[in-house]
């Protein structure tokens, strides 16, 4: 009989792990480093974020619970001295780690460059990882 129980205990554990991890709290940070104001509009498939400026050096951030599948997608469409370029701002499972995280994209002429940046809440400590630029999404 205590078979049942400890099998019970492990599937209730299961669902608590993988419900708390699978709704991570994400933080999207925009930087504009092209040096002039910059236009762009943000969404996934059910969220359209509407359209934003930037001032050069300024920031816009916007934060959403992850897709419990793990298929998280937002993109947004940049508008640059020389055209309209697209990218995928936030991509699983390129992007997901396994726990609330904030991720900042530094936006220039040459495309997005992407910082990770974790907050450990148990000695107030904050690593910053540059993890490169990418490349524009192709049309």
């Amino acid at each position: 009989m205590d078979i049942p129980k400890r099998y019970l205990l492990l599937f209730i554990l299961i669902i608590f792990v993988t419900t708390d991890l699978s709704h991570a709290e994400i933080k999207v940070e925009i930087v504009n480093d092209l040096g002039n104001k910059m236009k762009f509009h943000c969404k996934s498939k059910d969220i359209d974020l509407r359209d934003q400026r930037l001032q050069p050096g300024g920031s816009w951030s916007f934060q959403f619970q992850r897709n419990f599948f793990g298929r998280s997608l937002f993109f947004c469409s940049f508008d640059l001295p020389n055209g309209r370029r697209w990218f995928d701002i936030y991509e699983e499972p390129r992007d997901y780690i396994g726990f609330s995280i904030h991720y900042l994209w530094r936006i220039g002429p040459y495309g997005p460059c992407k910082y990770t940046i974790y907050k450990y809440t148990l000695h107030s400590h904050v690593e910053i990882w540059n993890e490169g630029c990418f490349s524009w999404n192709k049309k």
